[in-house]
């Protein structure tokens, strides 16, 4: 969709634009005006996206910006309040400027932001939007494995040098959190609400109570909010389109629910079968052993304590149980118990092999499970909340009889 300044001015406020124009004019001591403006996001969702040219095109400015506006949902009903809509767009322009501060290309650069009108201004990574959904879900032939591969090194490579680059500053990313919007939620962490309902339904589904499985998940919950060596500027959606990869060109996207805590939450991604996105399928164990060994060696090289193999054991199943019991939280909201539940699949390549009606729920949890229980029977962590989600695989397979676990990713599936 191209608009005319009169469209955009009717369309997203006319007052925006001109906004955008002086932010950009004081950033770069020079008249910034817009020739074209072009809206890439659908009309309705809540994020607003504009391709913003300019019409000087000297060396030190580029040609064109990505405008991103929260549209705060005042009239209509929405999931969230608007404190939760706000602390997502602060979320994103904080992670954004942060990642621009420090350096290492993790990320768009970002230029300026208004508080007052809600957006962002960030670099134009281009017109289409290369991601891992591509490679991921590309029908098997011995060409895209080898593509699918590719990707994933360079996908946990970023992952990696980012957790490094990233440790240790919490003090700068919360200084410029609190200039933006200061009663941010932060988001890796559990309310004790949370816990008590995760305790309920572990409790009625197994029949396992007991103080020591109490401690675990409570343990769960302190590994989550300690701050220690590991704790590390995260993504906290990074998904297979949440990011930005071209010719080994990896950069990550919407910071939405980017927030510090411990690095593992990220790590686990490709273990847990990326649990927090659309596009999410089983890898295989080489590749997962493969990928975590790749971004251990970027994580060590910054934070010593990642050499430690009792040490990075613990980490990984801390996380991979703050997935699962964020799992069991999908499987109580959606009534996940009584019905299947096909997520919402989003955009894919044309030759893609993903196929939206097997985009289900419940293979999801099984999968997850018995990943979590594998990876935990293995460290010996956990022990309680083990034989607990033992007990739940073993009862989700007598209620859900004809629910088997997740398949492959279609550029796997013919990897033994």
């Amino acid at each position: 969709m191209v608009l005319s300044m009169s469209e955009v001015s009717i369309a997203h406020s006319g007052e925006v634009i001109r906004h955008a124009s002086k932010l950009l004019s004081d950033y770069f001591q020079k008249n910034i005006q817009f020739t074209k403006i072009t809206q890439l996001s659908e009309p309705g969702r809540r994020n607003l996206i504009l391709r913003l040219e300019s019409e000087r095109q000297i060396d030190e400015i580029p040609a064109t910006f990505i405008l991103k506006k929260t549209e705060i949902e005042k009239e209509r009903l929405t999931d969230e309040t608007e404190h939760e809509q706000l602390s997502r767009f602060a979320h994103d322009w904080a992670g954004l400027q942060f990642l621009t501060h420090i350096g290492g290309e993790h990320a768009p650069k970002f230029y300026v932001g208004s508080i007052e009108h809600k957006f962002i201004i960030i670099e134009d990574l281009g017109i289409s939007h290369p991601s891992l959904v591509g490679p991921l879900t590309r029908k098997y032939s011995a060409d895209n494995l080898k593509q699918a591969e590719s990707a994933l090194i360079a996908y946990v490579q970023r992952l990696g040098k980012m957790h490094a680059d990233t440790a240790g500053k919490l003090d700068l990313y919360n200084f410029i959190v609190k200039e933006i919007y200061p009663s941010i939620d932060r988001i890796h962490a559990f309310s004790d609400s949370e816990i008590s309902k995760m305790t309920k339904l572990i409790k009625s589904l197994t029949g396992h109570y007991s103080n020591e499985l109490d401690n675990e998940i409570c343990d769960v919950k302190n590994y989550i909010e300690t701050n220690n060596e590991f704790t590390v500027f995260l993504h906290g959606d990074i998904c297979p389109d949440n990011v930005f990869y071209n010719e080994n060109n990896m950069r990550f996207i919407d910071f939405e629910y980017g927030d510090f805590g411990n690095a593992f939450i990220d790590a686990a991604y490709l273990r847990m079968f990326m649990p927090s996105c659309w596009c999410s399928k089983r890898f295989p164990s080489y590749i997962i052993s493969k990928m975590e060994s790749i971004y251990r060696d970027e994580l060590k090289k910054k934070i010593v304590s990642a050499s430690d193999d009792l040490i990075y054991e613990k980490q990984l199943t801390y996380a991979c149980a703050y997935w699962m019991l964020r799992g069991l939280q999908v499987l109580d909201e959606v009534n996940l118990l009584e019905r299947e539940w096909i997520g919402s699949s989003g955009p894919v390549d044309a030759d893609s092999a993903w196929e939206p009606k097997t985009n289900a729920s419940r293979p999801r949890i099984l999968s997850r499970l018995e990943a979590f229980i594998s990876l935990a029977k293995t460290t010996g962590h956990l022990p309680h909340l083990t034989i607990a989600f033992i007990a739940l695989l073993e009862r989700l397979k007598i209620l859900w009889p004809e629910t088997s676990g997740m398949s492959l990713y279609p550029a796997f599936q013919n990897v033994v």
